[in-house]
């Protein structure tokens, strides 16, 4: 049994899918894509009040 925030898909994901990670204020932001397509996937924080901001909801954009 895992305790933790992370999804088990997360941790057992066996996919051929390039994941970065890019860190933010409180926490990190897992995205795809490359150049100008950037989307973010999932965000990973201790803070409840990051997965209320709007700017860090999954299949935003992000401008690296």
């Amino acid at each position: 049994m895992l305790y933790t925030v992370i999804s088990e898909y997360d941790i057992f994901f066996s996919g051929c899918g390039s994941r970065n990670y890019l860190e933010v204020k409180g926490g990190k932001l897992e995205y795809i894509g490359s150049g100008k397509n950037k989307r973010i996937v999932g965000l990973f924080s201790t803070d409840p009040a990051m997965y209320l901001r709007k700017d860090y909801q999954p299949g935003k954009r992000i401008k690296i």
